[in-house]
């Protein structure tokens, strides 16, 4: 399902959704690619990007000696070659298929016809007219098979037991670093190849190390397939066993020295810090948590995460400016490169990656700090048939209204409504407007604000009968 979504070029959740409406058919989980085009006719399978795609793979493969290759040139032509011996390859699979189906087929029809005293004419002119189908160069259908032979030749699908959560390596990109980037919440330490942490047992499938690690398996480990996550790539479709942080008593308190990248200021009211972690000591951490920021002689402060975990080593705070320390510091006196001190994450403000329903988040001013890393987190995990962002904030200008404008006109399964900070009396209008109101309890709901809007949520959950647990609340002060 995850590369058919891939090869048409929709999100998951909206295969997942036509499945659900009994639009689209499946067999233990897969989808027939004739069953997939048949949904999807207009589906553009001679697509540039792909190869534009390969072009950055070839140009951010650092671990590849430049001198013992040939030009990226060359790398791009080897690849347009691959794809044509693809083609030719799966034309003749394709026939062989059609010739097996008109086999069956042609078993029935004798079996059928085997009474009928004109039997023998109507199947001479049933095989010819089925010979002629077969021999038809459905040009659609080759393409679409190669173009999905080249997905599986430029990226690697990796499936994690016992979780079942899939994630793709692109390239040559770390099977660590292709999975936080799919949304998992991997075990590691040091990313570095130094402390082990992020071992992983290849079950099936075949991988390659791809940088030098201090850490020594064991013979007895390497016997039974471990292999360092941040150090080896899958060349094929693979099967692994990995640990995964299944809650936040999984996540360990980090104290992390981060260095400013750019302090931002969105409105007179809102500070944004983007900043990074050294590369061999980076945030662990999972989507909604906190951190403590800290500066010698100024003070600290405790501010959600607004980034994704799937890059842990740039991460970004919102600070609301008035009497708070460390905001006056980053308005006043920070400078690019200065140092500000980490300790965390805390906190259990995450989404449950395990519900199978659509999403609702409701921030109410800055609270969107909190909110902005679990939805970013939600896209990564490509799983929610909907999300659905409400945000009140004063005259209805949130400070960073255009990255939510730019969500709502990208993603087809997601909704932004900027609502004025007044409306918070009325949030229950507000979701029964934007969300199916027959079906108020197939949400999970997010929602970041002051104590008005936690008890006004209160309200609506009990009455719309949503049970009290799909509501997840984090005070924004």
């Amino acid at each position: 399902m995850s590369r058919a979504a891939r090869l048409v070029g929709v999100k998951r959740g909206t295969l997942q959704q036509q499945i659900r409406a009994g639009e689209l058919k499946t067999f233990e989980g897969q989808i027939l690619l004739t069953d997939l085009l048949q949904a999807y006719p207009d589906a553009q399978i001679e697509d540039s990007s792909m190869l534009e795609r390969v072009e950055q793979i070839i140009e951010q493969a650092s671990f590849i000696n430049p001198d013992a290759i040939p030009r990226k040139a060359d790398n791009v032509a080897l690849t347009r070659r691959i794809m044509s011996l693809s083609e030719d390859l799966i034309r003749q699979k394709r026939q062989n298929r059609r010739y097996r189906d008109l086999f069956e087929r042609l078993q029935s029809e004798i079996l059928r016809l085997s009474d009928d005293p004109e039997g023998l004419v109507r199947l001479s002119a049933w095989c010819a007219d089925a010979l002629a189908r077969v021999d038809d160069d459905d040009a659609t259908m080759d393409q679409s098979f190669a173009r999905e032979t080249f997905l599986r030749v430029m990226s690697a699908q990796a499936t994690v037991i016992p979780s079942g959560h899939e994630f793709f390596v692109e390239g040559a990109e770390s099977i660590l670093e292709a999975g936080l980037r799919g949304g998992l919440a991997l075990n590691y330490g040091c990313s570095n190849g130094n402390c082990g942490l992020c071992k992983i047992r290849v079950v099936s499938g075949e991988t390659r190390r791809i940088r030098h690690h201090d850490y020594a398996l064991t013979e007895a480990e390497k016997g039974v397939g471990y292999i360092l996550g941040c150090s080896n790539t899958a060349v094929t479709d693979v099967v692994l066993e990995a640990d995964e942080a299944a809650s936040t008593a999984d996540i360990p308190r980090q104290q992390i020295p981060l260095r400013i990248k750019k302090v931002e200021r969105p409105d007179d009211g809102t500070l944004i810090l983007n900043a990074r972690t050294p590369r061999t000591s980076r945030l662990r951490f999972l989507a909604g948590q906190r951190a403590r920021l800290s500066v010698d002689s100024v003070g600290d402060g405790l501010y959600p995460i607004a980034s994704c975990p799937c890059d842990d080593m740039n991460l970004q705070f919102h600070l609301a400016l008035g009497d708070d320390p460390i905001a006056g510091y980053l308005a006043e006196t920070a400078r690019a490169n200065d140092r500000i001190s980490l300790d965390g994450p805390v906190g259990a403000f995450v989404l449950d990656e395990d519900s199978p329903r659509s999403l609702v988040f409701v921030a109410e001013g800055i609270g969107f700090a909190s909110i902005k890393g679990l939805i970013e987190h939600a896209m990564a995990l490509d799983v929610a048939e909907t999300i659905h962002l409400l945000w009140f904030a004063t005259d209805g200008k949130p400070y960073l209204n255009n990255l939510c404008r730019a969500w709502n006109d990208a993603l087809d399964n997601f909704t932004y409504v900027p609502l004025e900070s007044d409306a918070v009396a009325r949030v229950d209008e507000s979701l029964r407007e934007s969300l199916e109101s027959g079906r108020l309890d197939g949400y999970d709901y997010y929602v970041c604000g002051g104590e008005d809007l936690r008890r006004r949520m209160l309200q609506f959950v009990e009455q719309s009968a949503v049970p009290s647990a799909q509501l997840n609340f984090e005070a924004f002060d």
